[in-house]
């Protein structure tokens, strides 16, 4: 599934009530997390239109957003590149990329960047699938589709980043590491996912693969169903 900040301005992945519903469950997953460290300052990177800095300031946090395709009218959420972020050294207590990472050209220097610019450490999240779980694997399947998709266009969208990927991009140093996947059963419509994917359908050349693809994919879904992803939450702290 999509991003959680790329799709607050471009996917348009909450028009689909069961969609923004679950979305906003593992958003909320991600804000409790956070505030269980209690931070006196946060840099979110790929902050979107800024959903998540709005909510940490409203809380008396300070909070700062970055990310390349801001709106640009808030002075707290900054255009600007994550790979090289405008800050100094240890400018914030806590940076988090929330599903941001499989968005990221480069997930190492991001990370550099991210490494620099913190106190304390990195709240990460990454969507993530229980491919244990045959509704899993299927709602993968589609993901990875999706995702082609958007890359044939030109935009970075790649599959979902493990825990091992995100680790093997830091940067060297003494870093103590957690991870906690958290998942749910929620049941999505067939008719919300071919509402999602027919733009991207109707794009294909006639006697492109993936269009055969798509069709194998939707009649799993209508056979067996379609379940949201879960978020596998990653803190890094500095040693």
């Amino acid at each position: 599934m999509p991003s959680t900040s790329k799709s607050d301005y471009t996917h348009g992945m909450d028009r689909d009530p069961d969609i923004q519903r679950e979305w906003l469950r593992l958003f909320d997953r991600f804000v409790l997390r956070l505030i269980e460290l209690k931070p006196e300052s946060v840099l979110d990177v790929g902050c979107g239109r800024g959903v998540l800095v709005n909510q940490l300031s409203q809380a008396g946090i300070l909070a700062t957003g970055i990310d390349p395709k801001a709106p640009g009218h808030d002075p707290q959420i900054i255009q600007g590149d994550v790979e090289r972020l405008p800050f100094g050294d240890d400018d914030f207590e806590w940076v988090t990329l929330r599903h941001v990472p499989h968005h990221l050209p480069d997930l190492s220097a991001a990370l550099r960047e991210c490494v620099r610019v913190t106190r304390k450490g990195l709240l990460i999240a990454e969507p993530w699938f229980d491919l244990t779980d045959p509704l899993q694997k299927i709602s993968e399947r589609w993901d990875r589709w999706w995702k082609r998709q958007h890359e044939r266009a030109g935009d970075v969208h790649k599959a979902c980043i493990p825990v091992s990927g995100i680790v093997a991009a830091l940067p060297v140093g003494d870093f103590d590491i957690e991870a906690e996947h958290y998942r749910h059963v929620a049941h999505i419509t067939p008719e919300a996912i071919e509402k999602l994917s027919k733009p991207l359908l109707d794009e294909l050349p006639p006697d492109n693969p993936d269009r055969g693809e798509y069709t194998q994919i939707m009649q799993q879904i209508n056979e067996r169903g379609f379940t949201y992803n879960g978020t596998v939450i990653v803190k890094v702290t500095r040693g």
